[in-house]
C-alpha cells in the first residue's frame, strides 16, 4: 500500500513540475519537484529506495518531454547516487548536508541531461546559458531542499504511526 501511495505522490510530483512549478521560475531555473524528492527519499530511506524512486521518476519525467525515454532517469540516478555516497558518511542529518547534496545533485542533473542531449544531437544552450541556469537551479534546489526534506519525514511518521495503529 505505501509503495502505491509513492507511486501516486511521484506522479503528482511529476504533473505538478511539468504544469505548474515553469510558472514559479526564479533566474530561469524552475522548481525540480522530482529531483528534491528523490534526494529526500535517499536521506530519509536510504540509497536502494532512492534509487529507486529517481528511476521511476525519472522514467514518468521522459514521458512527459518530447524526447527519448532516459536522459531524466539517467540523470536523476546520478544525484541519488551521490546522495547516497554523502549520506553514508555521516551520523546526523543538517540542513548544510542537505542544501549541499542539493546543490551538488542538482549540478550532476544538469550535466548529464546537456551531455545525453548533446549525445543524442539535441540542442544544448551556450555555455554560459547553461552556468547562469544550473547555477540559478542549485540555488533554488538548495534553498528548498531542507523543507522538503521535512515534508517527506513528517509524512513518513505519520504513515508509520497509521501502521502501528493498526
Amino acid at each position: 500500500m505505501r509503495r502505491i501511495a509513492g507511486l501516486g505522490s511521484m506522479l503528482a510530483l511529476v504533473l505538478a513540475q511539468v504544469t505548474w512549478a515553469p510558472h514559479l521560475e526564479v533566474g530561469g531555473a524552475f522548481l525540480n519537484l522530482v529531483l528534491l524528492a528523490t534526494i529526500a527519499v535517499t536521506w530519509t530511506l536510504g540509497l536502494r529506495s532512492g534509487l529507486a524512486w529517481a528511476c521511476i521518476g525519472g522514467v514518468l519525467l521522459d514521458l512527459t518531454a518530447s524526447g527519448p525515454l532516459g536522459p531524466h532517469a539517467l540523470a536523476l540516478l546520478t544525484g541519488a547516487y551521490a546522495t547516497g555516497l554523502w549520506t553514508r558518511y555521516l551520523e546526523r542529518t543538517t540542513a548544510v548536508h542537505l542544501a549541499l547534496t542539493a546543490g551538488v545533485s542538482t549540478i550532476l542533473y544538469s550535466l548529464v541531461l546537456m551531455l545525453t542531449a548533446g549525445f543524442l544531437g539535441m540542442p544544448v544552450p551556450a555555455a554560459a546559458t547553461a552556468a547562469r541556469l544550473t547555477f540559478a537551479a542549485v540555488a533554488y534546489n538548495a534553498l528548498l531542499m531542507p523543507f522538503a526534506h521535512e515534508v517527506l519525514r513528517r509524512v513518513q511518521g505519520l504513515t508509520r504511526a497509521k501502521v502501528e495503529a493498526v
